[in-house]
């Protein structure tokens, strides 16, 4: 009797220890965010409150570093359920709504506090909809930052990039904000911009501050004017197949935890900002800063981009641009 008694014991320890098994659930997230940079460390941080939170019943397996392949790859994926959850930057973005590159029009926030209030208190209802129709669920906002030029030359005003090529992301807001200063905006990928300074194919590059000095874009583009001309907000987004799958505690969990956390990626990546460019300074790279006067020049080119972008995309695009307008001035009153 007792050696049945063992066996029983022991069968149920083996059903016990599978049902623990089956009931883990692993999530592939995917990015081109070198696991070193803010953005990996960031999303490395909430695996492990997720891991935590749930008892080791939900986790995440992070594909960083690009190997599941660029950010359009990766979104693609992600709308077909191969890839759980995307953690990419706001162009690419563009493949579910044209509509969404509208959050990056070249000042649409009066500030940067403005720009934060806008994105984690009201960028779920602006795109929300949009997302999910093109198969993805918003888990948070990620900040990538604000942008600034990188050019060979010295730039201060508008007029200096008249006659010259600049690099510019493959959006339309970015195309028509390079038009509007009067300079060739020739989109290219991240990859492709080095080497393109290097041989002249280009003269200059809009790029998110962060980034654009982790990738060493001042060592071929030695001048940089802080414009901080656009706001580049990306997302965390799950794929619905696999948002469908998941049971509404593991829902709530993600969205508590990735919802918390994004303000903290913001003030971040943002404080980094000033400290980076501090940094070059005191390495002898000329960082400019416009005058207000000078500030203006930029903010008059950009006067009309908004409108005509919008009016290009055509969509829901009047849409939009009330709800961004109308989420501004709930944060001007805050």
């Amino acid at each position: 009797m007792s050696k049945l008694l063992r066996g029983l014991a022991l069968t149920a320890t083996l059903i016990g220890s599978a049902a623990t098994v089956q009931a883990e659930t692993v999530l592939k997230l995917a990015s081109v965010a070198p696991s070193t940079s803010p953005w990996g460390k960031w999303v490395a941080g909430v695996a492990q409150q997720i891991e935590e939170k749930s008892g080791g019943d939900l986790k995440l397996q992070l594909l960083l570093d690009a190997q599941a392949g660029d950010e359009q790859t990766i979104l693609r994926q992600t709308i077909r359920g191969r890839i759980d959850i995307a953690y990419v930057s706001n162009t690419p973005l563009t493949i579910l709504s044209q509509e969404i590159a509208l959050a990056s029009a070249p000042y649409l926030f009066s500030s940067a506090e403005e720009g934060t209030c806008v994105a984690h208190e009201h960028m779920g209802e602006v795109f929300g909809t949009l997302m999910q129709d093109a198969g993805v669920v918003p888990l948070t906002w990620m900040e990538v930052g604000q942008y600034v030029i990188f050019s060979k030359d010295p730039v201060k005003v508008p007029t200096d990039l008249n006659g010259k090529k600049t690099r510019v992301a493959a959006t339309v807001t970015d195309e028509a904000y390079a038009r509007a200063l009067g300079t060739s905006g020739v989109p290219m990928g991240t990859s492709d911009t080095i080497p393109a300074l290097q041989t002249g194919t280009v003269d200059a590059a809009f790029f998110p501050t962060v980034f654009g000095i982790a990738i060493g874009t001042h060592k071929v583009a030695p001048h940089v004017v802080q414009t901080n001309h656009s706001r580049l907000i990306g997302t965390a987004a799950v794929s619905e197949r696999s948002w469908a799958k998941l049971s509404p505690e593991h829902q709530a969990l993600l969205k508590e935890t990735f919802g918390a956390a994004g303000p903290q990626l913001t003030a971040m990546i943002l404080g980094a900002e000033q400290a980076l460019l501090g940094k070059l300074e005191t390495a002898g790279v000329p960082v400019y800063r416009p005058t207000q006067d000078e500030l203006a020049q930029w903010q008059a080119a950009a006067a009309n981009v908004l409108e005509e972008t919008a009016n290009d995309i055509g969509g829901k695009s009047q849409e939009v641009v009330a709800a961004l307008n109308a989420a501004k001035a709930v944060c001007a009153q805050n």
